[in-house]
């Protein structure tokens, strides 16, 4: 190999070893785990046939989110919301305790807390 050969190619060695360094440590960093606070609308699924809300709709819940710092970075490019499925419940108030599957995460994602804890609901017969 002639010298300005050797050259190139060592130079050409030494940035795919700078490039290969920095994706390296960006997957190390970004798989750490960190916490994110959301606000979540709150939404009613499966009301059943004859019921219909009759208290106030609930303000957005804030959610504290763990995981990997990648997909903690993606959760605002996608909606979040909290989906309470009302198809067992008759009339009457009702408390309601949003779980992990409430919120449609990534499986990798935890809910650490919810605030507040728990949703009321008033059920009424329609007219």
């Amino acid at each position: 190999m002639t010298q300005p050969k050797a050259q190139e190619w060592s130079k050409g060695v030494k940035a795919l070893s700078v490039l290969l360094a920095v994706l390296i440590w960006s997957s190390v960093i970004l798989e750490r785990p960190a916490e994110m606070k959301l606000n979540v609308p709150v939404s009613f699924q499966r009301v059943p046939a004859g019921l219909w809300v009759d208290s106030p709709p609930p303000g957005d819940l804030q959610v504290i989110v763990s995981g990997p710092q990648i997909l903690l970075l993606l959760l605002p490019l996608r909606p979040v919301s909290c989906e309470i499925d009302l198809s067992t419940a008759g009339s009457g108030e009702l408390v309601v305790t949003p779980t992990q599957g409430s919120f449609g995460l990534d499986p990798e994602l935890k809910v650490v807390r919810v605030y507040p804890e728990s949703i009321t609901v008033v059920l009424a017969q329609r007219k």
